[in-house]
């Protein structure tokens, strides 16, 4: 049975589900995000909000990482996949709507969550530093909530698409300890293999103690190893081959370069804890810690190219790039009743280091003396936070008293860059080849960067109802030390037509400051040059550069938006839902990476200022105006079906991003090159395109005794991105490839062994469904390296299939 018949069958079920079948569901489950004044249910809220149970979560885990589950669970959120990248093999940013990675906020327990030490260099959102999600440990999971709408002026910086909560276990006693194992097997096209790789093997527990009558502490683990994918081509070596020597050309038609998943070893710890200390004080702390060992790829080096000395790699070399993260945050505070507030004090703590280093490497200036392995760099980031919180209900004479909230937090944020070997970013002796490690080179001292900010923020939330009509306003100020302050205000509105159906929108702006990883994150990886015919090394430099200043890099301003929501939501009877919501959000001074700024003129420029290590500048800009629109849609239903229950679910996301400007001029540029504008047509193109129009997931989880059974079907929609094909189509000034509609099946299977043992069984992309392969040109595939385009969020790995045991006490 292929995916749309499953997807007709889901879909006719569900639309022959009728009250007569209906049975009466568990309350609403209440958010706590969406308003600040006043916790409320999801079906209740004025702005649309997903919850995700423990159940619902536990089974969109079957990989072990928090985003995929997130791109399983919600057709809002992808997740895309970076092959061959590097450090972006380590972290991998979510989308929400259909914007960047770091244009959502990550809340955990309702605290502000740290971002990433690492900056996205390779990802159809260069130059975003997203919140490291798979760093939360997947078993310390009680639920999950997903604010779509905007909501700077609530939750501050980078709450632009939307926010996503994460709630921590509370339970007091009892727990679980589960262990898994899965792996790819694929029918491999490109090169007619039949493949098994991917092992991966999980294991988690956690318990719970009581403190006290109502205290606990809950604390457990989480462990993962993921050992690599292979996914690439064959390739023709006198076309990848930067000579064509003999001993290149000896390497034709074997696979050389990389593609797919990293080798990953990933370990947490996290414990939530909260302690009555009696007079209505009740004290409570949480935290997480994640280390995480990843191995990447970079490009292959021939035996005849510049960049390799023969005596140390007589048949050419493919570098392993080594990512070592270290991720931690823990949050403490109180909450007391003082008169008539209730208060929520508290402190918190987050740091991410990133070691970055390389092996079967070599910096070739230095011949057969170099080392084959680097440390390349180092990043730190750290933030410090204090909040004071507090909400009441205020009598003023109208029908209901208004709920209001009100509160105060201070951040101070770090960010330091510390050089690698001295090997790995020295010239040595021989002048005819590249300085510098391969796949590097590392960072020099005089380019470390050592920087800090301290944010002051104050914001006010108010709602009341006057009957049917539930009015809501919020309003925050916050100053930033480096880019001056800044206010957001929001609006919204639930108006109750009729006994289950209510109609909802919300207006509102929201900014997002430039973190201190964009204002002084530099590296320089291997990429293509202008036309894909070869590689480069480019330089992602810090807009406080002089070299980027002198290309047209000006201080970095924060992004600002404005969001606009409209919809409904209705509930003919208790067991079946239905929202509709639809959404416009404006970005203006949107940041950016520039395109890799190279031509004949940069080269001699580059040559005069003593840079030939470097064959491209780039840096990051305010360069971009763009608006997305969508609408999200969301229906459940509930039924008694085979002596069990069914619950159906569909949910469809549609966005389109619009550029309404691009400042793609420079005068400081023109003075070196006319001719080159900041932002190519290919850069612009993928900004629009390279993300899904539309996600569509049908779900059917159906629960009987022992046994459980989950089927979810998700069709991701159609993408463009640019192709180095000068035959290939052109579009909107580039040659571009449409790549269609993926259907995606996962199925899941649970059995109670006993009592307190349950045995699951499942498979992600039952069918093996892969995104269309790029067009089969040697310019397209990189002489048939890279069969597929990394840009899709199906992911190049096919099928995977996997089976847990789960201990319950």
């Amino acid at each position: 049975m292929n995916p749309l018949q499953l997807t007709a069958i889901a879909w006719a079920v569900l639309a022959a589900s009728t009250s007569a079948y209906a049975q009466e569901t568990a309350p609403d489950q209440v958010t706590i995000i969406g308003s600040r004044a006043k916790a409320r249910t999801v079906f209740d809220s004025p702005v649309p909000v997903d919850l995700f149970n423990a159940r619902e979560v536990a089974n969109a885990l079957s990989s072990g990482e928090v985003g995929a589950a997130l791109q399983n669970l919600a057709p809002s959120i992808n997740f895309p996949r970076i092959e061959s990248s590097g450090a972006s093999d380590s972290v991998r940013g979510i989308q929400l709507r259909g914007l960047g990675p770091d244009q959502v906020l990550v809340l955990v327990n309702g605290k502000r969550r740290h971002a990433s030490a690492l900056l996205d260099t390779e990802s159809s959102f260069a130059g975003t530093v997203p919140v490291d999600i798979n760093a939360i440990p997947a078993g310390a999971i009680e639920r999950i909530e997903i604010l779509r709408d905007g909501a700077g002026a609530q939750y501050g910086s980078d709450a632009v698409a939307g926010v996503i909560n994460i709630v921590l276990k509370k339970g007091r006693s009892g727990g679980t300890a589960s262990i898994g194992y899965g792996a790819n097997h694929t029918d491999f096209k490109p090169t007619g293999q039949t493949l098994t790789d991917g092992q991966t093997t999980t294991a988690s527990a956690d318990t719970g103690l009581p403190i006290g009558d109502a205290g606990f502490v809950r604390f457990g683990f989480d462990a993962r190893r993921r050992l690599p994918t292979e996914r690439a081509g064959r390739s023709d070596a006198g076309w990848t081959s930067w000579n064509s020597t003999p001993a290149d050309l000896a390497l034709d038609g074997k696979i050389l370069f990389k593609s797919g998943d990293s080798r990953q070893d990933s370990g947490s710890l996290f414990y939530n804890a909260l302690a009555p200390l009696g007079g209505g004080i009740d004290a409570y702390s949480f935290a997480t810690l994640n280390r995480r060992l990843s191995d990447g790829s970079a490009w292959f080096r021939y035996p005849g190219d510049p960049s390799n000395v023969p005596a140390l790699y007589p048949a050419g070399y493919r570098p392993v790039t080594h990512g070592n993260k270290t991720d931690a945050s823990v949050v403490a505070g109180v909450k007391f009743a003082l008169d008539a507030w209730n208060v929520d004090a508290s402190a918190r703590h987050g740091s991410d280091r990133f070691n970055y280093g390389v092996s079967h490497s070599v910096n070739a200036s230095l011949g057969d003396k170099s080392p084959t392995a680097f440390h390349l760099a180092s990043f730190r980031t750290g933030q410090q936070g204090l909040n004071v919180d507090a909400t009441r209900d205020v009598n003023v004479g109208w029908q209901t008293p208004v709920s209001v909230a009100v509160g105060a937090e201070w951040l101070h944020e770090t960010y330091r860059t510390l050089p690698g070997d001295p090997a790995s970013y020295a010239g040595g002796p021989f002048t005819d080849a590249p300085p510098g490690a391969q796949a590097g080179p590392g960072l020099r001292p005089a380019d470390a960067f050592d920087g800090s900010r301290n944010v002051k923020s104050v914001y006010a939330d108010a709602e009341t109802e006057f009957g049917a009509l539930l009015l809501g306003a919020a309003a925050r100020w916050s100053d930033y030390s480096d880019f001056g302050s800044a206010k957001t205000g929001k609006l919204s509105a639930r108006y109750k037509v009729a006994p289950g159906l209510l109609v909802r929108g919300a207006v509102s702006n929201s900014f997002r400051a430039p973190a201190l990883a964009q204002t002084g994150f530099r590296f320089a990886t291997l990429n293509f040059n202008a036309d894909g015919t070869g590689l480069q090394t480019a330089a992602l430099l810090p807009a406080s550069d002089t070299l980027a200043r002198a290309f047209g890099a000006q201080p970095l301003k924060p992004e600002k938006s404005e969001n606009v929501s409209l919809g409904f939501a209705w509930r003919p009877v208790t067991a079946t839902s239905l929202s509709v919501d639809a959404y416009r959000i404006r970005l203006r001074d949107r940041i950016t990476r520039t395109s890799d700024l190279q031509s004949d003129a940069v080269s001699a420029y580059l040559a005069g200022q003593g840079r030939t290590d470097i064959g491209s500048v780039a840096f990051l800009a305010n360069l971009l105006d763009t608006a997305t629109r969508g609408v999200d849609a969301v229906l459940n239903h509930e039924l008694k079906a085979a002596g069990g229950t069914l619950n159906l679910s569909a949910a469809l996301n549609v966005n389109k991003t619009r550029l309404d400007q691009a400042r793609t001029g420079s005068a400081a540029l023109a003075k070196i090159d006319p001719d080159l504008p900041l932002l190519t047509d290919a850069g612009l193109f993928r900004i629009k395109h390279a993300s899904p129009k539309n996600k569509l997931v049908l779900g059917a989880d159906w629960q009987g005794g022992a046994l459980g059974v989950q089927v979810r079907a998700t069709r991701f929609g159609a993408l463009q991105d640019f192709v180095y094909d000068s035959d290939a189509p052109v579009v909107e000034g580039v040659n571009a490839q449409y790549f269609g509609p993926v259907w995606t099946v996962d199925i899941e299977a649970q059995y109670k062994l006993a009592r307190q043992w349950t045995a699951a069984v499942g498979s992600n992309n039952l069918f093996d469904r892969y995104p269309d392969r790029v067009r089969q040109t040697n310019a397209a595939t990189y002489g048939g390296a890279l069969p597929y385009n990394f840009i899709n969020p199906v992911g190049v790995n096919g099928a995977y299939f996997y089976g847990k045991l789960t201990y319950t006490f």
